[in-house]
């Protein structure tokens, strides 16, 4: 988050926010955030959680567009934690700050707890496979509610549009590379079995398992794509925090996709052409969360952003290959 957003946040802002949701400042307590301000607090007896977000990360018509999406999943059943009214009947609250806004909302908490070594096994992949393909093959059927805006494509987002303004001015090479891999993926063929409104951001930080199964949230990502992102949001990620070594990486990445990708097929179905991309896809999220490093994180104190950039930005100037699989073998 940048140090401007974190300046006009107050407490003041903080107790409004909560107010809307019939909760006092002394009731809430802070449960973490990356790019937005998340609290936790208990009424009647359940957990809720609230986000407070900035309108320069997401404005007022973009959260209606993500909650809708979100409620159209929950209405399929599908496992998602649930936005819950204000005591205005809104889904959606603004606090105002200077010369902008706060955005504010609620949601019944994710019952189980964050994955961990515990929980990787052949089941848990699969079921994660399972839960991104149910949701890709939900969004087929999505539209948009009456008077809601449509949630902006994937390069439509802040982070794309001003990469540059975040990286330092010898990083014009790691721009270039963005830019000619977002050229790349903007010649793929789109189509209603390929792409969609998905979640975009499925790693294990956004979702709590109970007796193996996924309850996910933080839609916040939430854009156009094409669905072979989503799978490797969630392999790039299992990577950069499991795996010890290059070689290592590849005995991982074998596990991970044929169970993850059982648990896919049995509920939506992609091509061989469409899997042949996982690997731009790969390189496109190493690229991100190199911007998003820059953008949102000191890294004079934070070793693991520090590594990840020292690590990375070589590979991604030499444009290396993720990793060294043929990603076709997982469609049957």
């Amino acid at each position: 988050m940048e140090a401007h957003i974190k300046a006009l946040f107050s407490e003041q802002v903080l107790e409004k926010s909560g107010l809307f949701f019939g909760v006092k400042l002394e009731d809430l307590f802070e449960v973490g955030g990356f790019e937005n301000f998340i609290y936790g607090y208990k009424k009647e007896g359940k957990d809720y959680i609230l986000r407070i977000s900035h309108a320069s990360h997401r404005t007022y018509e973009e959260l209606l567009s993500e909650l809708d999406f979100v409620n159209f999943l929950a209405n399929q059943h599908a496992n998602v934690s649930i936005p819950v009214l204000s005591i205005n009947q809104h889904l959606v609250e603004k606090v105002d700050s200077m010369e902008s806004y706060f955005t504010v909302s609620s949601y019944i908490k994710a019952e189980g707890e964050r994955p961990n070594k515990k929980h990787f096994d052949d089941t848990f992949f699969f079921n994660y496979g399972k839960t991104i393909g149910e949701f890709h093959k939900l969004t087929k059927a999505y539209k948009p509610d009456k008077g809601i805006i449509k949630r902006f494509n994937w390069d439509s987002d802040p982070l794309f549009i001003h990469a540059r303004s975040y990286l330092l001015d010898t990083d014009e090479i790691i721009y270039q590379r963005f830019k000619e891999l977002i050229a790349h993926l903007n010649q793929l063929p789109i189509h209603q079995n390929n792409y969609g409104l998905i979640h975009t951001d499925i790693h294990m930080g956004n979702f709590f398992v109970k007796d193996k199964n996924l309850c996910v949230f933080d839609f916040d990502d939430s854009s156009y794509m094409w669905f072979v992102s989503d799978i490797a949001i969630a392999l790039f990620y299992y990577l950069e925090f499991s795996a010890r070594d290059e070689k290592d990486q590849v005995g991982i990445s074998q596990f991970f996709m044929t169970h993850f990708m059982r648990g896919y097929l049995s509920e939506n179905k992609l091509t061989k052409q469409d899997m042949e991309t996982m690997d731009d896809f790969l390189r496109l999220r190493e690229l991100v969360l190199y911007i998003v490093f820059y953008r949102s994180v000191d890294l004079s104190t934070n070793q693991f952003a520090s590594n990840y950039i020292k690590k990375h930005r070589y590979r991604i100037i030499d444009k290396q290959k993720f990793i060294d699989i043929d990603f076709t073998q997982y469609i049957d």
